[in-house]
């Protein structure tokens, strides 16, 4: 399941000025990283992660150097349903414990418009590493009830398991091949 997705923008030291951007930490109660699979042809199962961090830069100026990074804990994943989950976290699927981690980082970064950019990284999962672009959609910013800056925004797109070496029952008719990933993250400023 191409899940991993660590997504927030990484400062770039030396590239970007520090009046040109703005880091934010992820903020790991308010990120959610969702994933859906088909079972069977008969139904989609639903899971998510528990535990994501990372950070990420937006440039205004400079929107090119902007970057996103993040890191998901592989054994956190779950589907609420703990004989399910069992098997995912072994080695049929994640193996959570010989790949513990999954991660994402941001090669490059495109504003399209004031709240659209697209996006293009590397995803690792389960010690594989493969390219996966997305088009990201920033909501508000500004000031929260506690007063922290923050901003955040989601990203829905989908990627082939098997392409991360997860191939069981990856064929038609069995457990989906394609895992559709939903990510929303909430960032306070550093």
């Amino acid at each position: 399941m191409k899940f991993a997705i660590a997504l927030a923008f990484v400062f770039t030291a030396g590239l970007v000025h520090a009046a040109d951007a703005e880091k934010f930490k992820i903020d790991p109660t308010h990120a959610s990283v969702v994933f859906k699979i088909n079972h069977l042809n008969f139904s989609n199962v639903y899971g998510q992660a528990g535990k994501v961090e990372g950070e990420f830069t937006i440039n205004e100026k400079k929107p090119e150097k902007s970057t996103i990074q993040m890191t998901i804990d592989a054994d956190s994943i779950t589907t609420l349903n703990a004989k399910r989950d069992e098997h995912l976290h072994g080695p049929d699927f994640f193996n959570t414990k010989q790949f513990p981690k999954i991660s994402f980082k941001s090669k490059s970064v495109k504003k399209v418009d004031s709240a659209r950019y697209e996006v293009s990284g590397d995803m690792t999962m389960h010690g594989v590493t493969k390219p996966v672009s997305f088009t990201f959609f920033r909501f508000a910013s500004g000031k929260d009830p506690w007063g922290n800056f923050r901003t955040g925004g989601e990203t829905t797109f989908k990627i082939k398991r098997s392409d991360f070496g997860m191939n069981f029952m990856a064929e038609p008719g069995k457990v989906g091949d394609e895992v559709e990933l939903m990510i929303s993250i909430e960032g306070t400023k550093s």
